[in-house]
């Protein structure tokens, strides 16, 4: 196993866009997973969910991490885990962000496997105040990465 440069961090991240968000809330851990897309510029990775019990949690304590794998086989895998805090972005912002979500992720699809999803066609019809999800991202303090490419 070796460490993944930062710049192999960053480029897993951008690579994909389903992650494992990973919080706390009642004092117990949850791990679940997570559509995103990577903000290289900004550090941060990009988000959205209805409100409930993770944006609930998130909000009493930002700390989180999240994860993101390339897994070919068990001789074959990289992983970067971020460490970072909860951030939740609103009104205009959230719909620019929100938008600027859906064509990111579309993109690193088309790049990634052609694959043409549903579920980011209904983004530009719940731009409406009460229908908007809430919109957050992860601002990044800590990554790390790991790998294993072993073909004997």
């Amino acid at each position: 196993m070796t460490d993944l440069e930062p710049i192999k961090c960053e480029q897993l991240l951008a690579d994909n866009y389903v992650g494992h968000l990973a919080y706390i809330a009642d004092n117990q851990p949850y791990v679940i997973p997570s559509t995103y897309y990577f903000l290289k510029d900004e550090k941060s990775i990009l988000c959205f969910a209805s409100n409930g019990h993770r944006i609930n949690a998130l909000r009493k304590c930002n700390k989180v991490s999240f994860q993101v794998d390339r897994i070919k086989s068990f001789r074959d895998w990289e992983s970067v885990q971020v460490h970072g805090c909860f951030h939740e972005l609103t009104g205009n912002r959230a719909k620019q962000y929100l938008k600027h979500f859906a064509e990111g992720v579309q993109e690193t699809i088309d790049l990634k496997n052609a694959e043409r999803p549903h579920f980011l066609s209904h983004f530009s019809g719940r731009l409406q105040e009460e229908e908007m999800p809430v919109v957050y991202c992860i601002v990044i303090n800590q990554m790390t990465g790991k790998s294993v490419t072993d073909f004997t």
